[in-house]
């Protein structure tokens, strides 16, 4: 995108303070992780520096499992606008004993918007060390429950639940919508 996805504005509201949104009614503990503390300290929550930097979102997870304080926590990345309460509500709760939940949608697995349990951060690390990077590869390590699209269909009336702006044309389309 060549910029901060995070602070691109849809429907009045950045990327980033969207998905925010769609997590504040869950009323539990919420944090930034980012690459330096001063990255979106407007936002009024703690942002974490990033403790592996340059290894992407599998280090994002690593860092906010090092940090948290609750036995599980849902990753969502800033550009995912279109999450919402319900959602993140039913994903949370579908972790039960598993390490993961992670949906799975017609373009494959969805593992940045997913519940993982604590007990993950020793396989990250290990998955950081052999230089893996990748999401898909650590999701295949783990005692995963795979969220399908029956499941989570229902909340998805309108098909954009996990649609993700990575371009500049998938940004404009966002924009295009009657909804935003």
């Amino acid at each position: 995108m060549g910029r901060d996805k995070g602070r691109l504005q849809l429907g009045g509201q950045t990327l980033i303070e969207r998905v925010l949104a769609a997590v504040r009614p869950l009323d539990c503990p919420t944090f930034i992780v980012a690459r330096r503390a001063t990255d979106h300290a407007d936002l009024s929550l703690p942002v974490i520096p990033d403790l592996y930097p340059d290894a992407g979102p599998l280090g994002g997870l690593g860092t906010a499992l090092h940090h948290t304080s609750t036995p599980a926590l849902l990753l969502l990345a800033c550009d995912q606008p279109f999450l919402t309460p319900p959602f993140l509500r039913f994903l949370a709760a579908q972790l039960g004993t598993h390490q993961a939940v992670v949906p799975r949608s017609p373009q494959g697995l969805q593992p940045l918007c997913a519940a993982y349990a604590r007990s993950c951060l020793p396989l990250v690390e290990a998955t950081l060390a052999q230089g893996e990077r990748r999401m898909h590869a650590f999701c295949q390590s783990l005692d995963l429950r795979l969220l399908e699209p029956a499941e989570w269909q229902p909340f998805d009336p309108r098909g954009l639940l996990f649609a993700n702006l990575n371009t500049p044309e998938e940004y404009q389309r966002a924009l295009d919508l009657p909804c935003c």
